[in-house]
């Protein structure tokens, strides 16, 4: 969690430096074939957090979990694109069994709405798409309970703000809330479950700036 503290004050940080984002050129002022091919390349890390339900229970649920996240998506204009999105959640440990753990991994298709204003980029997101986790064995009541692994349809819903950055980049804070629709096996049942995703992402807007000659 400290990590995510100083993400954050990264975050907080990056208008001292920043300026007016440049225009993005329209796609037809773009060469051929880079004009079918302007979008976006992501890359976070941060902290999944639990909430709701036994899933997110603070004293018999699971603890956070650091996470990664990579996307690719293609511009449809200067407002919206569309794309696809990976999470990964390595380590949401039980709090009171020690070595029950979860693993999550998502991969999403979403559209995103952008909203330029100033030295500011501010966004909202929707994917829906597969979610699968993975439980390793675990020690309950004396007895041994072997892995399992399932997978479940899934959603996510929500925005960030993010400032220009170094080389041609630009940084800032993702939230997003994520929900599984059934997380359940044959040795632990959460039904549905409910996360909150705090992540810094850095975004690299791929052939924007290739304009014809």
């Amino acid at each position: 969690m400290k990590l995510l503290l100083v993400f954050l004050l990264f975050c907080g940080a990056l208008p001292a430096g920043a300026q007016n984002l440049p225009d993005l050129p329209d796609l037809g002022e773009l060469p051929e074939p880079t004009r079918y091919l302007a979008g976006y390349v992501a890359g976070g890390y941060g902290w999944s957090l639990p909430f709701g339900g036994h899933w997110g229970d603070k004293n018999d649920g699971f603890k956070p979990s650091p996470t990664l996240s990579l996307s690719a998506s293609k511009r449809i204009d200067a407002l919206l694109s569309y794309g696809v999105e990976s999470f990964y959640g390595w380590s949401y440990q039980h709090r009171v069994l020690r070595d029950l753990e979860l693993k999550v991994f998502s991969l999403t298709p979403f559209l995103k709405a952008s909203f330029p204003q100033g030295d500011k980029l501010y966004y909202g997101i929707l994917g829906a798409g597969v979610y699968q986790w993975k439980q390793q064995a675990f020690t309950s009541g004396g007895a041994r309970l072997g892995s399992d692994s399932g997978s479940s349809g899934g959603l996510n819903l929500g925005g960030g703000v993010a400032y220009p950055f170094w080389w041609d980049t630009m940084a800032g804070l993702d939230l997003r809330w994520h929900h599984i629709f059934n997380m359940k096996g044959s040795n632990l049942s959460l039904d549905a479950v409910d996360s909150f995703n705090i992540m810094f992402v850095v975004t690299y807007g791929v052939w924007k700036d290739k304009k014809k000659p």
